[in-house]
């Protein structure tokens, strides 16, 4: 049976734009536009393969985990408490916290191959996955609790598929056939998944995984997939042809799909969690600056990470509890 992808250009993307501020927030205007789907070029084999989508030089770029607590105050974050948290010289990224105040992350192992570590609330760091011939990246924990998933690279591969290990035990395999992929977002129930697919141009696809069938849902996505906090959606971006990224919704429930808001500036990379208020929230960072928003509201600047010698940030991970921050930087 053929999945069907429905666009909604109306309520979520029509509500949230009309609480827009754009005298306050020169990073988007009021109104979000009908997303875009530019392609975006393929990177060749010998890409940095465990930043599939945005790395395209030979070997793996050198960046750290800073991590900062989150204040909040009047019902905005302020940052507190920043340090960096990694060994310099390697490659140190893709962090994504559990609900225990720890966090994974993949890290470069020799030859260019990466694993996944991960660092509890003390700091202290052990190895969930130690393979020399092979890289895992992307680890997210898993929404049953009870194991963390990745993409697997099999050893001169592209990309990979994305394998479920159980907290206590090893791998148990891939939890589905498609690949080459990069990354990835679960449902709830572990029912079905996206895939961000090696493909020319990148492509989203849906797959249920109880069926095993899957469907491409548009082509020309950012690199930017994650899961809601409630696991009924996710988001993904698309380029818009004058620069920067629009958020788009998924529903795992009907396939839906609602133009949510632009990003702030050029960055195709955001956080999104649930805010003390218990709000869909999300964090953004352009030109140094950080940016919060949360439900039926504008991008608000909080942050000056520029200043804080924070340099080349991308990706950002915020804990369950809105208690913390990872920031990836560059070295």
């Amino acid at each position: 049976m053929r999945q069907e992808f429905i666009w909604i250009a109306g309520l979520t993307a029509l509500t949230l734009g009309s609480c827009n501020a754009p005298s306050r927030t020169p990073a988007e205007t009021s109104t979000p536009e009908a997303p875009q789907q530019d392609a975006a070029n393929a990177p060749e084999t010998g890409t940095a393969q465990s930043d599939i989508a945005d790395d395209e030089t030979e070997g793996l770029p050198e960046t750290d985990i800073s991590l900062a607590g989150l204040e909040w105050v009047n019902g905005l974050p302020r940052l507190a408490g920043q340090r960096i948290v990694t060994a310099e010289g390697l490659y140190d990224n893709q962090p994504a916290f559990d609900d225990n105040g720890g966090f994974y992350f993949t890290t470069e192992t020799a030859g260019n191959q990466t694993d996944i570590h991960y660092m509890n609330a003390a700091g202290e760091v052990r190895n969930i996955t130690q393979s020399p011939d092979e890289s895992e990246y992307s680890p997210r924990p898993s929404p049953d609790g009870n194991a963390i998933t990745y993409i697997h690279q099999a050893p001169g591969g592209y990309g990979g598929q994305v394998y479920r290990h159980p907290l206590e035990g090893t791998s148990t395999g891939p939890v589905h056939d498609y690949g080459p992929a990069g990354y990835y977002a679960l449902a709830a129930d572990q029912s079905a998944m996206l895939l961000f697919a090696l493909t020319d141009p990148f492509s989203l696809r849906w797959i249920d995984l109880e069926r095993d069938i899957g469907e491409e849902v548009t082509t020309g996505i950012g690199r930017a997939l994650y899961s809601a906090p409630d696991g009924q959606s996710a988001f993904f971006t698309l380029e818009r042809p004058e620069g920067g990224y629009i958020v788009n919704q998924f529903s795992f429930g009907d396939s839906s799909i609602t133009p949510v808001f632009r990003l702030p500036g050029k960055t195709e990379d955001y956080a999104v969690f649930t805010n003390p208020e218990g709000e869909l929230a999300w964090l953004a960072v352009s030109d140094g600056t950080l940016f919060y928003r949360a439900s039926q509201a504008y991008w608000q600047p909080v942050g000056d990470l520029a200043g804080m010698g924070l340099n080349g940030i991308s990706r950002l991970a915020v804990s369950p509890d809105a208690s913390q921050l990872a920031i990836v930087v560059e070295e």
